[in-house]
Order: C-alpha cells, then structure tokens, then sequence
C-alpha cells in the first residue's frame, strides 16, 4: 500500500451510518438527501449565477457548502479503507490505482458509478455506504437542478453518472487538457482535502474534523490548485496560450464546474509538492446530456460533431517548426576543415577513425546510440557551470515556480501548451552563450551534418533543432509524432542537465528518473490508424467516432553484439525496444517484444573504450486511450493492452542520443516535477534522411573521413 494511502483498521460507517445490507446502504442515500445536499436560497443561487456568469477565461463557479460536511468527513475517513486495488487488504473489485501517462500522475478509483450490485460483490458495497451516498447525492434531481439554475446549461442525465474519486499526493499533476468528450456537459471537482492530526503546523489555518480523526483544509503554497487557461489571441476557440489567468485554490468541501467548451475550457491541476501525509483528494466527474428516454433527450448529430471536430483538430493542432533544408549534396565524409572546426565542441575521443567505426557498427545494429562524454571536458564544464547558475538565479526556493520565469534574454515560452510547453532559445542569451553555441552554431553547421552522416551512415538533407529549457513544476511535451506515411527520421538530443552529471551505472543515475523530465518513444499505431489521433485530442476524438480502434504494434528486441540476450540477465523494471528505421535498417514490427536494452556508447576521456551496452529507463503504465489531453477519463479502458514504451532515456549532461526513428512512433518528455534539482536543458533536433550513396571523391581536393 502507498504510504500516502492512510490504513484504518474499520470503516467510519459504523459511526455515522450502520448498515449491513446493500439494499439498506442504498436505501439510506435515497432517503437522506435532503441531509446530503445543503440546497441553497434562490438569493444565493443568483448571486452565484451572475458570478459564474462573469468569470474568465470561461465560465465557471466555485461554491463552498454544498454538502453536508457530515457526509464529506465521512467519506474521507472511509477512503482511508480502500486499499491498493487487487492486493490485500483492499475491497474485491475497488481500490486506490496508481495513474500514470504523458499528461498525468494520479492515483484513482474505479468510476464510482460501479458502485451498483450488478458491478461489485455485496461485501464491497457494504464497506462504502457513504462513497455511495456521496455518489447519489451529485447526480439527484435536486443537485442537477442547482447545476442547471446556476449555469443555465439545461437537462442533465441522472442515468448516466461518470466520476470517480482521486487522490493527489506529492508529485500528482494533470496537464492541460479540455475535457471535451463524447456527451459530457458539465465538469466539476469537489475537494475534500485533508491532513493527519500530527502534521506539521501549516500557515494556511485547518479545522479539525467532527471525529477528531483529521485535518481538513489546504495551504495553496502546496500546490494542486486548478489552474484555467485562455485561448490563443483571444479567440472563441483555438489552442490555448501559455500562461494561466486564473486559479482556484483548492478548499475544503468546494465544488468547482464548468461547462465542457471543446477548444475553449482549458485547464490543468498544479503539481502537489507537500508530502507530510498530506492529500489533495476529491471527487471530480462529468454532468451528461441526457440520455434516450430522459427530460431534454436529443439524438447526437454524429455528422455535425464529426465535422466540428475535424475544424477544432486543424485549428488546435501544435505548429510545426518547419524543416530547413540543406543548400549542397549530402557530404561524402568528414573533411579536415570539418574536424578542425568540430574539435572547438566535440571530445577527440569522437572524432577518430577507429571511434567513428565502432560507432557506425553500432547503430547500424540498434539503430540508436548513447554517446557518453560528448563535448571536450573545458567546454562541458562550462556548460554546466552557466546552467546552474541560471537555476539557481531563478529558483530561490522549492514552491512552484511562476509562469513567465526565464522569458527573455534570448528566450521564449514555446507552446501551444495542449501540446508542449517549454523555453527554446531563439536570439542572443547573455546568462547561456555556451548553450546559445551549441544550439545556434554546432547542431546547424555542415561539419555536425558530415559527422552525423558518418556515425550514422544516412544523408541529412534537412533538420529542424530547438534549445530548450524544461522549468521544473511546469514544463512537458505530449506523445506526437510524424505522420505513419512519411520517412523515417533521426533524432538527435543533446542533454544538458548539469544536475544530472552522475556516474553512469550508479545509484544517482537511477534516481534522475524519481522525478520526471525523461523522454519516452512509443510504438507506432497499426496501418489504417493515424498518429494524429494523439497530436490532436479532437483528432483523437473524431478517430473513435470513425471506429478506428486498433492499436499500436511493437518492434522486435535488438541485441547488440557481443552481449548475451535480455532473457538471460535478471530482469529490469523497463521494458524497452530498439526504434527501428529505414534506409539501411529494415522495420521489425510484428512480434511483441521482449526487454531489450538500450545501446549506447561509453567512453573515458581518453577515448579508451568502445560502444557498449547500457540500461536507462522507469518502470511507465500506459493507457493507450489517454495519450491526449482531452482523456483524463474516469472510465478509461486500462489493462488489456500492454502497449509500452519502446526507449526511455532520463534527464542527462553531455550525451547526445542518436536515434533512428520510424514513420509515426511517437515520443515525448514527461513533465518535470517542482521536487527536480533544476531545470532540463537540452539540444534537440530532427534531421530528414536520405540513403547514402557510394562513397565519393571529397569536393577541392580535401581529405575525406569516410
């Protein structure tokens, strides 16, 4: 059990609500609603109709009292009961689960709607009498009228119930997102946040629960509050900005709702940074249109949705960084010019004939590789040294940082955030010059483009690079990629993580996983499917209404030479698989995989050792239906599917990452956690491929490094 999940030895039920039978519990949630429901005065549901009526970016209320807070207290020290779902000690078919994808970190409960004798055994539904009244009291007529008074968004369906309970502890966050799926109306979030008796005093004054039991109440300086986002320019609807507008902290027994504005309700949950045992926990679900049969029904228009969702999925869609083109032929090699002007970054070690083989064998087997030690040692000292400087001017202390932190000597927030944010370095920086070199002068130069060629024996006829620094506690990418269609590229990453310079192999390097900021590749879909089902929520969304459901194949496992296969090693809590590419390399996507792992190259300063054979990666659960940002969904299909990851590679300083990507695998970078060290800073870049030819004279007469 997790140790942010707090065990009791019984259910509070015993206390405030016997009952022994299922028919019983649901009996009493009927009969007590109006000991449920706090229903207000026709005064104050005016007031809070012009307030939610007023509020910006969107539409949206937040009202404190709703419910009982008998009913509320009650149902936190039950969830104290629930347990891991599926070990010991937890209720048959319910429980805690932790969450995990590009766009969150949560753990969760089973859709509370489950909570019926058709869906759970008796014994379950016996231990959670007040998760269930909690559960009949939201989706009453009585609630869905207050709802409907205050927001005037009509008939909402009391069949149809769509919730489930979460718990944010420390490190939990949900990216931006829209919620707009499917029938949903109306989203909302009831906080019942809370603290044992024996933690620390906060500044933020918390009550004790009538039980004595508990803390209730939350500092906002500990982060999960719901922060609410505009659209781009200004507009109706359209890729959100940046930056949040505004932002509701997290109170106890509140409820915020808003309508579900596909392209327009944007909205994410701040990471949690406080541990202590404290929890942002809550019940959060959807209000839907009816359904057949009930009051306002109306058959959904599938053709009118079909095409709005098209519209949204072209505008919403994250720009693409055009590819700039080389102007001359591929090189035929590394010139001496080349070598002379490369020997200014890149260690001597890589830069040798004897080197440069092995490394070109070894990509050519796994067609990725890790290159320890890339930058001569002078140059990566003072890389490190410039970086650390900038986070340590820029975060004084452990709490969230502020939006616009790094904007500007050189640097931009790059968005939209329903698809990354970030900084990337576009002008002149005087905190960063060495970065700004690497960036602006080694990744576009033609001697990096005859380097890359040798190493890995493919003609870059174009790239596209960006500089980016990853703020801790609020920067990530979502999983996107190339069109299944297209050509294979290479990606190449330069990582620059000063507080990632730990021994490879050691302890340290495991843990730079604990916090996020790795970047991840995935397998690409299945023919007939489109990999921008997941650059697009509403491309993913018109995708399922087109009943496009098939999933993602696996390339097979890539040993490399001279190394005895995963099998046979004891196993590792990352199942990854080399990314497979075209050209000289040919696809494998058939098999399902076993634990590969991932090649890189090792070399001392001395250029001693040649390509070896190393592991980096943290154990990931993937919900193949949630890779955007539109499906924080309380009903999501989990667990058939083992869809993995096909690499991950953590946060690292002074390796360059090869990797040779294949038409429509997708990849991403987790969101960096406020608890990290600092910032992630990286080189990063694409380059479009051709197949080398035969090896050629070099132009003008100068030595060729073939």
């Amino acid at each position: 059990m997790p140790g942010s999940v707090r065990p009791r030895p019984s259910s509070p039920s015993a206390d405030r609500a016997p009952a022994s039978k299922k028919s019983k519990a649901a009996g009493d949630a009927t009969s007590n609603l109006h000991e449920s429901i706090n229903l207000p005065t026709q005064q104050q549901i005016q007031s809070y109709r012009e307030g939610y009526n007023q509020a910006t970016p969107y539409k949206y209320a937040a009202i404190e009292g709703l419910l009982s807070d008998d009913l509320l207290e009650a149902v936190v020290e039950e969830s104290w009961t629930f347990g891991v779902r599926g070990e010991e000690g937890s209720h048959p078919g319910w429980g805690w689960e932790q969450k995990e994808t590009d766009i969150y970190s949560i753990q969760q409960t089973p859709d509370l709607s489950s909570l019926d004798p058709a869906h759970l055994p008796d014994e379950t539904l016996e231990a959670l009498p007040m998760t269930t009244r909690l559960k009949n009291a939201l989706y009453s007529q009585e609630f869905r009228n207050l709802v409907r008074d205050v927001t005037g968004c009509g008939p909402l369906s009391g069949r149809k119930t769509d919730l489930s309970a979460g718990l944010y502890t420390a490190g939990s966050h949900l990216l931006l997102h829209d919620d707009s799926i499917s029938t949903r109306l109306i989203s909302y979030i009831l906080y019942l946040p809370n603290s044992p008796l024996d933690a620390p005093k906060s500044e933020t004054e918390l009550t004790t629960s009538a039980s004595g039991k508990f803390l209730k109440g939350w500092d906002p300086k500990w982060g999960g509050s719901l922060e609410l986002f505009p659209v781009e320019n200004g507009e109706e609807v359209g890729p959100p900005g940046t930056k949040r507008v505004a932002k509701v902290d997290v109170k106890w027994g509140q409820i915020v709702f808003f309508e579900v504005q596909p392209g327009r309700s944007y909205h994410s949950v701040e990471e949690v940074i406080i541990d202590e045992g404290r929890q942002r926990m809550g019940v959060s679900g959807w209000f839907h249109r009816p359904t057949k049969g009930e009051e306002g029904y109306e058959p959904l228009d599938r053709e009118k949705l079909k095409a709005e969702l098209s519209s949204l999925a072209q505008i919403t869609a994250a720009p693409s960084i055009p590819l700039t083109p080389y102007t001359s032929d591929p090189p035929a090699g590394l010139k001496s010019s080349d070598l002379t002007f490369l020997a200014d970054f890149i260690a001597p070690s890589y830069l040798t004939v004897s080197t440069l083989e092995k490394l070109s064998g070894q990509f050519a087997e796994a067609s990725e590789i890790v290159l320890h030690n890339f930058l001569k040692s002078d140059l990566a000292a003072q890389l490190k040294s410039e970086t650390q400087n900038v986070d340590k001017r820029d975060y004084p202390n452990n709490l969230i940082p502020a939006q616009d932190l790094g904007e500007g000597d050189g640097w931009i927030i790059q968005g939209p955030a329903s698809k990354h944010r970030y900084l990337n370095i576009t002008g002149t920086s005087s905190s960063t010059p060495i970065f700004q070199s690497i960036r602006q002068r080694l990744f576009t130069s033609e001697a990096f483009r005859s380097w890359l060629s040798v190493v890995s024996s493919l003609a870059p006829l174009g790239y596209r690079a960006e500089g980016r620094r990853f703020r801790k506690g609020l920067d990530y990418t979502l999983a996107s990629g190339e069109d299944g269609k297209g050509e294979a590229r290479l990606d190449v990453s330069f990582g620059a993580t000063w507080w990632a310079d730990v021994p490879s192999g050691s302890d340290e390097e495991e843990k730079l996983v604990d916090h996020g900021g790795w970047e991840c590749y995935l397998a690409a879909p299945d023919e007939g499917e489109d990999p921008a089902v997941y650059q697009s929520s509403h491309a993913k969304k018109l995708a399922k209404l087109e009943a496009e459901e098939h999933r993602g194949v696996r390339p097979v496992e890539s040993v490399a030479p001279n190394q005895q296969k995963a099998e046979d090693h004891e196993p590792h809590p990352v199942e990854a698989a080399t990314a497979t590419g075209t050209g000289n390399h040919h696809s494998n996507h058939h098999h399902k995989p076993h634990p590969v792992e991932a090649a890189t190259a090792d070399k001392d300063t001395n250029g001693n050792d040649g390509p070896s054979i190393s592991i980096n990666g943290t154990e990931l659960e993937f919900d193949p239906d949630q890779f955007s940002p539109s499906d924080f969904d309380s009903d999501s299909e989990m667990g058939d599917d083992d869809d993995g990851p096909l690499l991950t590679q953590p946060v690292s300083f002074n390796k360059l990452l090869l990797v040779l990507r294949d038409p429509g695998v997708m990849k991403f970078t987790k969101y960096l956690s406020a608890r990290a060290e600092g910032s992630r800073w990286d080189v990063s870049g694409e380059w479009e491929i051709g197949v080398m030819e035969e090896e050629g004279e070099a132009e003008n007469g100068d030595e060729v490094m073939a």
